[in-house]
């Protein structure tokens, strides 16, 4: 069985963060992920607010990331998941049926936006379709584009899309928001369009693009075809925590896992960083997540406390 002194389970900007600093603090660093690493900023289309980086394509950002870990020495397993964790022993149990011991155990494992699932949902995400307004607002600076929802989420990205896009509507299938007062009253204040009691029933392009969705009704039924060139998906988010759940790693109410300001688990030796700890789902907020609980690692390994 090979041992390593960091495992993170998760091969997104935090799990890639993982391996930079677990490498360069000299610890035998292995990252698991179950696709290709990068998760959702490798298909990002352009991503402009990583600072000190010019704007880059996700996966060109991902590449330098992924180098720049294994320059300093972690491995690397993608297209590898974990079927088990034994949370006492650290050992990973892999769809392989290799096993893995970490003396640290750090999940990265983010969180997955829930989709419409409607028909072109998928052919034009990343050509139209996005599910995060402060990555890609900038694409439709003076064009029609619409939002889906009606929380807290769906109210946020209305804000942030409306500064910046041609013309905003926002899709909900009830007749009033769901999302907080203070929201509402600014929504209310700005110049946004709504189609209420609608969902949407398909996305519609010409190969390349969005060009409208159809909307139905969902007391009538009627449908109409609305010509737009964006569609932001707001329905929420659900965390990857399944394997979490089942080590008994303590989630909050909403699913994600608990973890304190050294980015520590209820269970010692097991942290979590970026998506998977809720929050701002940014990418500097996941790398810098993944920086605390490294360094914490670290002075886990070896003694020692960062806060004196």
């Amino acid at each position: 069985m090979n041992e390593y002194d960091i495992i993170a389970i998760g091969g997104g900007p935090a799990g890639l963060t993982v391996g930079l600093y677990g490498g360069r603090y000299g610890l035998k660093t292995l990252i698991i992920e179950k696709q290709l690493v990068g998760g959702a900023m490798a298909i990002s289309p352009l991503i402009e607010n990583y600072p000190g980086v010019e704007p880059i394509k996700g996966t060109d950002l991902t590449e330098r990331m992924k180098q720049q870990s294994n320059y300093y020495g972690a491995e690397t397993k993608e297209l590898v998941s974990v079927t088990e964790l034994d949370p006492d022993e650290k050992i990973i149990t892999l769809n392989t049926g290799e096993q893995v011991k970490g003396k640290v155990i750090i999940f990265a494992t983010g969180s997955r936006h829930r989709l419409l699932n409607v028909p072109g949902e998928e052919e034009y995400t990343g050509k139209g379709v996005s599910y995060c307004a402060t990555c890609d607002a900038h694409f439709f600076r003076n064009r029609k584009v619409i939002t889906v929802g009606g929380g807290n989420s769906a109210a946020i990205e209305a804000l942030h899309l409306v500064k910046i896009v041609g013309e905003l509507h926002i899709v909900h299938r009830r007749d009033k928001l769901r999302a907080e007062a203070s929201y509402i009253k600014q929504i209310n204040e700005a110049n946004i369009g709504f189609y209420w009691n609608s969902i949407v029933k398909e996305i519609l392009g010409d190969g390349r693009k969005v060009t409208s969705v159809l909307l139905s009704d969902v007391k009538t039924e009627k449908v109409q075809e609305i010509p737009v060139s964006g569609v932001f998906v707001s329905v929420g988010y659900d965390p990857n925590n399944e394997l979490a759940l089942d080590a008994g790693i303590e989630l909050d109410e909403f699913g994600y896992i608990r973890v304190d300001k050294k980015m520590q688990t209820n269970i010692e030796g097991i942290y979590a960083a970026g998506d998977i700890t809720g929050g701002q789902k940014q990418l500097t907020v996941s790398t810098g997540q993944a920086t605390t609980a490294v360094m914490n690692a670290f002075l886990y390994l070896h003694g020692g406390n960062w806060y004196g």
